[in-house]
């Protein structure tokens, strides 16, 4: 058998496994595997091992997702758990994963009543606590968005099917009764975390955190969120690079101590996967852990594996062992970078002697086989990231990595000596969070394109086959030209889309609606919704707040492509209605605000004024009879009638005309406000914004008469304590035949459109 060949059974695998989970992806890679198959020659072994895996991963896949059910009953209240990870507290809150008798993975939450229990939970509470408590079972939540976070389904990966609410939990009755090997482990590794929290400065925590045990809950938000968009994130975790390192580290000391070389390699052996523990088996750690494991067995065996027989033979175990693993993005990037260096190796990058040029070229080689897995979940990637990439990895390699490891481990053992390394090190994250930082405050950093289409996906993979086949020959620009043209395509492709459409957006117990015209005529949203926050103890407060623009709307405007909106309309100065307009220009282009009369004298109003002023942007009070056009729409706004501002009856009304149907946006307008409108224009709708999120105050029988809708959206949070929409405005509704798309019940609703017919299609069927 010829080196290299394993990874025609690790393709086979891949293309059962994904054919089990997702069909699409599934032919793509069989396609793929059957014409590699095919045109090569190979070995009876690797042809039969290759035709044998196929259908095997298939099924052994299908049978691990028709057993991947839950056998807890959601009737019971009384639980006996056993934490499985330490739970993160904040503020009030405790969120974790435990274990439910007989086994059963459960995401734990629970609010904490008083400030003294919960110095005792951040106490007490480690791996391996069994406790009993007192709850119910929820299901996990859905995606209530298109191409947002699906909750359920990253639960369901992970064979989690319940969110156990606790109601009450006393940690005095809790005890350690498990003392297995993982779970010593963990403690441990939560204790290092701890240590590291609570003993190093605190601009360093974070980073020694992440480098020395895989944890980044340390860091913040801010500087998280820079290092992402540089392209540089893979660094804040334990990479292959890192787990090499420091092993051949390792190795090396172990052979100077006079150690056996066959007795340093099993010790190797056992260390490994007590490393892979104790950094919380991210699946970089397993790929890179698991490979050196390859190799020594390998050459106990003398079966002398090459590097690429190596990844695929881990790879290959990997998915067979968990085939949900193919979903994990951290999973598809490692892999994915693996066998781009390792194809690469010989042909590309030992075409090139000088260092410095093999340093760009991996960071090259790394870049580009990324592209489309970045586009596909992130919707965009660094346009810098090769060049910073280049720096960052020799310098988190050669002076973070190791200065972090050498003061937690001097820490552990003299912790006054580590004392004298901590300004050295906080002076080395500061200069790297720092430059970070500024280079995320320059424009165009980052390629933003909107979610491709599975086509479009499939050809930016071609696209990086040829570059590489390309590269193999030295001819790298010609290489470069399928990719750059996919990407121009890709961004210009929304000035020639012919779709629009209509969004009513799931901001829970709010309002927003964005409006995509096509051909790129415009883009229009009317209110963004807001989280109004309660002022609480200081104990209670959480420093991971929920954010409407950062966790709705930025991802969902990234996922259609939309970089610029250009009329923002907020219909009335209420939070739910505007209160996430002030970030939300930090991030997004916005050509001009739009708001009713009077109500710049509000706090929110006249706080987003402040705040579009910086931008350059005009903040402007329209009134009823002001109508714009474009190619294939008409606008007009029916209401309010004069300047004096009183709240919900002067919510800004828009009228408008596209996809073959008219729409009425009715802000929260209540019965007074109907009465005036109906007196003044004599309109028919199709789809009426419900006004008032379903409010039985609002949409009065003789306003639906007038109106004579087709269609109904209603705008309310799931479960919302004011009992919205109200049962008597939804039989008004019902009575009359319209349907109703109802955001509590259905997640957001879009109306997408190709001339002038279109269909409504919720997110949640």
């Amino acid at each position: 058998m010829k080196k290299g060949q394993l990874i025609y059974p690790a393709l086979s695998v891949l293309a059962g496994t994904t054919l089990a989970l997702h069909f699409h992806w599934g032919a793509f890679f069989l396609a793929v595997f059957l014409v590699i198959l095919f045109i090569r020659q190979h070995s009876t072994i690797i042809l039969a091992l290759s035709l044998a895996f196929l259908p095997s991963s298939f099924f052994l896949a299908s049978y691990q997702i028709e057993n991947n059910v839950s056998k807890l009953l959601p009737g019971q209240t009384e639980y006996s758990i056993v934490f499985t990870e330490r739970p993160e507290i904040d503020g009030d809150r405790l969120l974790g994963q435990a274990e439910v008798k007989g086994g059963e993975p459960v995401i734990l939450r629970y609010t904490i009543p008083d400030e003294q229990q919960k110095a005792m939970l951040m106490e007490r509470v480690y791996t391996g606590l069994n406790c009993s408590v007192s709850g119910e079972l929820k299901e996990p939540g859905r995606r209530r968005n298109m191409n947002s976070f699906d909750y359920n389904e990253y639960l369901n990966g992970q064979r989690i099917h319940w969110i156990l609410q606790v109601n009450s939990l006393n940690v005095d009755q809790c005890s350690y009764k498990r003392k297995s090997l993982p779970a010593k482990l963990g403690r441990w590794r939560e204790k290092g975390i701890s240590s590291i929290e609570h003993k190093f400065p605190e601009a360093a925590a974070g980073i020694s955190a992440a480098l020395v045990f895989g944890e980044r809950d340390l860091i913040g938000e801010e500087t998280l969120k820079a290092y992402q968009r540089l392209g540089v994130i893979h660094l804040l975790a334990i990479s292959g690079l890192h787990v090499g390192m420091l092993f051949a580290a390792f190795y090396y000391i172990l052979l100077r101590l006079g150690i056996p070389k066959e007795y340093v390699q099993l010790i190797l052996l056992v260390v490994l996967p007590i490393y892979v523990l104790l950094t919380g088996g991210a699946p970089p750690v397993i790929r890179a852990s698991g490979i050196l494991c390859a190799v020594i067995l390998s050459g106990f065996f003398r079966l002398k594996l090459s590097a690429l027989d190596a990844v695929s033979i881990v790879f290959l175990i990997y998915l067979l062992i968990n085939p949900y693993s193919i979903n994990n993005i951290g999973f598809q990037l490692s892999f994915l970078v693996s066998f781009s260096l390792v194809l690469s190796t010989n042909r590309i990058l030992a075409a090139v002697q000088q260092k410095w040029k093999q340093v760009f070229l991996v960071t090259a080689v790394c870049q580009i086989c990324s592209i489309p897995v970045l586009l596909w979940h992130f919707y965009e990637f660094s346009v810098i990231g090769f060049v910073v990439n280049s720096f960052y990895v020799p310098y988190f390699t050669i002076v973070l990595l190791p200065l972090c490891l050498l003061t937690f481990l001097i820490m552990m053992v003299f912790e006054q000596g580590a004392e004298l390394f901590f300004p050295l090190l906080k002076g080395a994250v500061i200069i790297s969070d720092s430059v970070s930082l500024h280079l995320n405050s320059l424009p165009f950093i980052t390629f933003t394109s909107g979610k491709p289409p599975l086509l479009l996906a499939f050809l930016y993979i071609l696209a990086v086959g040829y570059c590489f086949v390309r590269g193999e020959k030295a001819k790298w620009p010609s290489g470069f030209l399928p990719m750059i043209l996919l990407l121009f395509l890709h961004k210009i492709s929304i000035w020639v889309n012919p779709y629009g459409e209509v969004m009513m957006v799931d901001v829970g117990q709010g309002d927003c609606l964005i409006i995509d015209l096509p051909f790129n005529e415009g883009v229009y949203m009317v209110d963004t919704g807001g989280v109004m926050e309660f002022e609480k103890e200081a104990w209670r407060k959480r420093s991971e707040k929920y954010s409407i623009s950062e966790d709705v709307l930025l991802p969902l405007l990234k996922s259609k492509g939309i970089q610029k909106i250009d009329k923002l309309i907020l219909t009335h100065s209420d939070f739910d209605h505007t209160g996430a307009a002030s970030d939300l220009i930090e991030r997004v282009e916005v050509g001009e605000i739009l708001i009713t009369p009077g109500s710049q004298a509000s706090d929110v109003i006249m706080e987003l004024s402040e705040k579009a002023a910086q931008f350059n942007i005009m903040v402007e009070e329209s009134e009823a009879g002001e109508k714009w056009s474009t190619n294939s729409a008409d606008f007009i706004f029916l209401y309010p009638f004069d300047d004096h501002y009183e709240g919900n009856d002067d919510s800004l009304v828009l009228f408008g005309k596209m996809g073959g149907k008219k729409w009425l946006f009715t802000g929260d307008l209540e019965e007074n406000g109907e009465r005036e409108l109906m007196k003044k224009w004599n309109v028919e709708t199709d789809v009426l914004k419900v006004g008032h999120h379903g409010s039985k105050t609002s949409t009065s029988d003789a306003f639906l008469d007038k109106l004579k809708p087709d269609s109904a959206l209603v705008s309310a949070g799931k479960d919302n304590r004011y009992g919205h929409p109200d049962p008597e405005v939804l039989n008004r509704l019902k009575s009359r035949g319209i349907t109703i798309y109802n955001s509590a019940d259905s997640g957001a609703v879009h109306y997408k459109y190709l001339g002038s017919k279109g269909t409504f299609k919720p997110v949640i069927p």
